[in-house]
């Protein structure tokens, strides 16, 4: 990954836009970036780091303000990077939240962060993204490193390259799990115990469904007694619990043979009783049926007059059927020409008012006729009425039309006169608006100054209070510190003074003494420090090592706060501090006055311009209003011509024969076309009534002689009778039901008479059924008891049998999970260091993470050895530190001149600075080979330089220049005047009232 091009707007330090071209600087390979303390050195970084991951290195990333103080309150920050990762070439757009003050009244809006990645694809920028969570995703998947992974490798950020060397096995170790994630191996060992889990419930789960499925055959077999095995594990591998089951299986199976022979006798002796019970009952029903069929006789004989009443009755009603038809229609026909009389009559009164009370069927056709031609003539008119409508509206609208041109005319008459007034008055006030917007800049600028110069006065009076406090802070927090220590100090020489006394407590009978392995303790020493041991010492220590952090961090604060109040000072130097408010408020009062004027100077002119235009519009209007007022002077006498003309035709119209009395001159056509129509119809009605009546009489006299005629072929003296013998449907089907169930009746008697059986039960004594059926009860009893006998052990057989199947094939399943558990529990003992196979006694996840650490003591030490000409050394130790709960992840520095190891803490701040380089380099390079080999040819180093002598600066600026090596760019942050003279190729950040600029110089390097 190689960096181009940084622009970096209203961000730290920079209030306005700066512009730093990587290519020009990467040309010598190695440059510095320089500038004075707070000038933005590291911001310049902070920029890089936001620009691609949205958050800033170091303690910097929980700073949520990163917009700069000195930019102009609209002003929005903005991060631009332009970068490469092998063939491709992006270009990152960054913004972090921020407020800026509402456009409209008073107030601040909240702006949220957002970003766009943009990709050069055919000479073309093209979009990727503006999602901040796909943008993280996407840097990340590029260059294969989280943030933090980036800082370590291409960020060496300031104060932190002793953090790691000098940090715990604890905080070594949480470091490297980021770094390398290997968290994964964690997550195997937590996966392996919850397994492991798993694995020991499943083979508990197993064994209770084998323990219960013996207790469930122990209880189904009938067993009180305790089994014949003590452990069930042991007796299932030796075949003992198989051969248990197997016996209970067989004797069950015994027992339900011999009640299945029990049960089959008695099922004969129930089958006999049943055929006696059966052979009673048949002789029984013969005897009852024959004298039910009986009675049923005699029953049949006494009702037959009124059978042969109602076949006479059916008879008739059969002979007159067929004149129903014809006695329907003659009614119908009859029915059918009263309607008709009654519709004529109705029509008859209507027609009477226009023909008279003496009239013909001729009459009523010419009457038709007339009415015909009198509506064809007054729909033929249509054409000419839509004429006289369309005449009428047109005459209408130009009549209105020339009202209302003729007040047009008038109105733009007095329009033109009163103009150029109005003109005169738009012109006076563009030029006071003009003369306003001119004037407002100057006013805006000097009230926005006195507002800052007023907020900074308020600042300093805040400041210089906290300043106060923060004093009084300090002064607290030093004595807190000094006591804390000193106490530490009297408890550990407590504990030191009786640590003989600690480690003769910890002996015991007959175990080896950890100072002189001897087992023998003839005069232990007595311990006299009353309770002093680890702990309090640790818990004195934390206390003491807290109260100091709390007593830098007061001083910090203090030193903050008296920078601030100084820059304050003298940003504040000369100026009248009581006078500010009195000229704010002159100045706010002017702007208000001055800026509806400069908001109202383009509506001024562009009124202006109107009325000028509006001038030559109304005279131009007047113009085509007097053509216009010509031209339907003309239009107006010409239809009033054509309207006198229509209405002489509609005259003419209304004098025509055949038309209805109803009209008269004042109504309209459609009117007069609606009573010509009612008219026809009417007289159409009465010729169509009028025949339909005639019709009808004569069908009604013909149907009366067609029924007489069919009466008396049917032997019926009138029709008259023949209607009365017909009966009604319900009634028919009765009669014919009653003759057609007596008849059945006996035919079912006489049939039940003539058979044999009949005949023989009535001829003998019937059996005694009461004593059969006894006997065939006790039989029932006997053979459900045989029955139950033989299901129940039938049942106990089968389920034993299965319970002896569940067992076994349970007893069998539960092999595989046993294994299976345990090999899980070895191997998970194995991963957690509790295992006799794994002598180390090391975690999985902390085995891992020594061998990357290993892995970046060896790169560490190839750069280590140049810097330090050969003196240094690191080494990995699996030893724990003092006062660490875990080990495995210790380094220690091996002098190579005398052979010592020694603690990184014991190390000089140079000696420090340069051992952290070249393990912060080592762990670069493991890491950027960790994360997939991503190249980092762009590496920035974050101050340090200043501790070192000249001998040992030249040694680590060879290390530093062998990076450049196929075609790396180092970029150092320091302000260390050695460097300045050394690497001319620079990039300078200078610092001032209103923000940092950077300017850059190249030379060769």
């Amino acid at each position: 990954m190689r960096l181009h091009h940084l622009s970096i707007t209203a961000f730290g330090p920079f209030a306005d836009t700066v512009e730093i071209d990587f290519d020009e600087l990467s040309q010598a390979g190695l440059f510095l970036l320089t500038g004075a303390t707070g000038a933005g050195k590291t911001s310049v970084l902070d920029a890089v780091c936001f620009a691609l991951y949205g958050q800033v290195p170091g303690d910097r990333a929980g700073a949520k303000h990163l917009r700069s103080d000195h930019a102009p309150p609209q002003a929005a920050p903005e991060v631009v990077l332009r970068f490469s990762v092998g063939e491709r070439q992006l270009l990152f757009r960054r913004s972090p939240a921020w407020t800026r003050p509402k456009l409209r009244g008073t107030g601040v809006t909240k702006v949220q962060a957002h970003v766009l990645v943009e990709e050069l694809s055919g000479g073309a920028w093209t979009t990727l993204t503006n999602r901040l969570d796909d943008a993280g995703l996407l840097v990340t998947e590029l260059l294969g490193m989280t943030s933090s992974q980036f800082n370590q490798v291409a960020m060496l950020p300031q104060g932190r390259f002793q953090a790691f060397l000098r940090a715990t096995s604890a905080e070594r170790h949480a470091v490297l799990q980021q770094l390398f994630r290997t968290d994964r191996f964690e997550r195997v060992e937590r996966w392996l115990v919850e397994r492991r889990g798993e694995a020991r419930r499943a083979s508990e789960s197993h064994l209770d469904t084998v323990l219960e499925s013996v207790n469930r055959l122990r209880e189904a077999g009938g067993e009180d007694a305790d089994p014949p095995w003590a452990d069930l594990d042991v007796a299932i591998e030796s075949g003992a619990v198989q051969h248990w089951a197997t016996a209970a299986a067989e004797a069950a199976a015994v027992l339900a043979s011999s009640a299945a022979e029990r049960s089959v006798a008695a099922d004969r002796a129930l089958a006999a009783a049943e055929d006696e019970l059966a052979g009673a009952r048949r002789a029984h029903e013969l005897h009852d049926r024959g004298i039910a069929a009986q009675r049923e006789l005699a029953a049949l004989e006494a009702g037959a007059p009124d059978v042969e009443s109602a076949r006479t009755q059916l008879a008739a009603h059969r002979q007159a059927t067929p004149l129903a038809g014809l006695a329907t229609a003659h009614t119908a026909a009859e029915q059918a020409a009263g309607a008709a009389a009654e519709r004529w009559s109705t029509q008859r009164t209507a027609v009477v008012a226009h023909l008279g009370p003496e009239f013909t069927r001729d009459d009523l056709g010419a009457a038709v006729r007339r009415a015909q031609t009198a509506l064809t003539l007054a729909t033929g008119f249509r054409p000419r009425q839509e004429a006289r409508v369309v005449a009428g509206e047109r005459l209408a609208a130009a009549r209105a039309r020339m009202q209302t041109i003729e007040a047009e005319v008038a109105e733009i008459e007095l329009t033109i006169a009163q103009h150029p007034g109005v003109i005169a008055d738009a012109a006076a006030a563009v030029h006071e608006a003009r003369a306003a917007a001119a004037r407002y800049p100057v006013v805006t600028a000097a009230v926005e100054r006195l507002e800052d110069l007023i907020a900074a006065v308020r600042r300093a009076e805040l400041v210089g209070l906290e300043l106060v406090a923060a004093r009084t802070d300090v002064l607290t927090a030093t004595d807190v510190a000094q006591l804390a220590r000193e106490q530490y100090l009297d408890i550990r020489e407590a504990r030191i003074n009786g640590m003989a006394g600690e480690l003769a407590g910890q002996l015991a009978s007959g175990c080896s003494c950890p100072v002189c392995g001897s087992a023998e303790h003839p005069a232990p020493a007595s311990s006299d420090s009353a309770g002093v041991g680890r702990a309090e010492e640790d818990q004195a220590r934390k206390a003491a090592e807290d109260a100091a952090f709390e007593l830098q961090a007061r001083q910090v604060g203090l030193g903050t706060l008296e920078g601030e109040l100084g820059a304050l000072d003298e940003r504040l130097l000369g100026v009248d501090r009581d006078a500010l408010p009195q000229e704010l408020t002159a100045l706010r009062t002017e702007a208000e006055r001055l800026e509806p004027l400069v908001s109202a100077l383009d509506v001024l002119v562009a009124r202006e311009q109107e009325c000028r235009s509006r001038l030559r519009e109304a005279e131009q209007t007047r113009g085509e209003a007097l053509l216009e007022r010509a031209a339907l002077a003309v239009e107006i006498g010409q239809l009033e011509a054509l309207l006198a003309t229509i209405a002489a035709e509609w005259e003419t119209l209304l004098a025509a024969a055949g038309s209805s009395p109803r009209e008269d001159p004042t109504s309209d056509l459609e009117t007069v076309i609606g009573f010509r129509n009612e008219l026809l119809a009417v007289l159409e009605r009465a010729v169509a009534d009028h025949d339909v009546w005639q019709q009808a009489v004569h069908r009604a006299e013909d149907s009366a002689a067609v029924l007489a005629r069919a009466a008396h072929q049917a032997g019926f003296p009138s029709a008259a009778d023949a209607l009365a013998a017909l009966l009604p449907d319900a009634e028919v089907a009765g009669i014919e039901a009653r003759i057609a169930e007596a008849a059945a009746r006996r035919t079912r008697a006489e049939q039940t008479l003539a058979d044999q059986h009949v005949v023989a039960a009535l001829g003998s004594a019937p059996p005694d059924l009461e004593e059969v059926t006894t006997a065939h009860v006790a039989a029932v009893a006997e053979a459900r008891a045989a029955v139950s006998a033989r299901d129940s052990a039938a049942q106990r057989s089968a389920r034993i049998a299965e319970l002896v199947r569940q067992t076994l094939d349970r007893a069998d399943a539960w092999v595989p999970v046993r294994a299976e558990y345990r090999t899980v529990a070895e191997l998970t003992s194995l991963v957690e260091g509790k295992s006799v196979d794994n002598p180390l006694r090391m975690r999985l996840a902390a085995y891992v993470l020594a061998e990357r650490l290993r892995q970046v003591v060896r790169a560490a030490n190839e750069r280590l050895a140049r810097m330090t000409d050969q003196r240094y050394t690191l080494e990995h130790s699996d030893d724990r530190g003092y006062g660490e709960q875990r080990g495995g992840l210790s380094l220690r520095v091996r002098d190579d001149w005398n052979g010592v190891h020694r603690d990184p803490a014991t190390l000089s701040g140079g000696e420090t600075f340069v051992v952290s380089l070249a393990l912060a380099l080592g762990l670069a390079d493991t890491v950027a080979h960790e994360a997939g080999g991503t190249d980092i040819d762009t590496l920035f180093i974050d101050e340090g330089f200043g501790s070192l002598d000249a001998d040992t600066l030249e040694d680590v600026m060879d290390t530093l220049d062998s990076l450049r090596d196929g075609g790396r760019v180092v970029g150092l942050v320091s302000h260390v005047p050695e460097l300045r003279s050394r690497i001319t190729t620079q990039l300078e950040v200078s610092k001032g009232r209103t923000g940092s600029t950077v300017r850059t110089a190249v030379g060769r390097g």
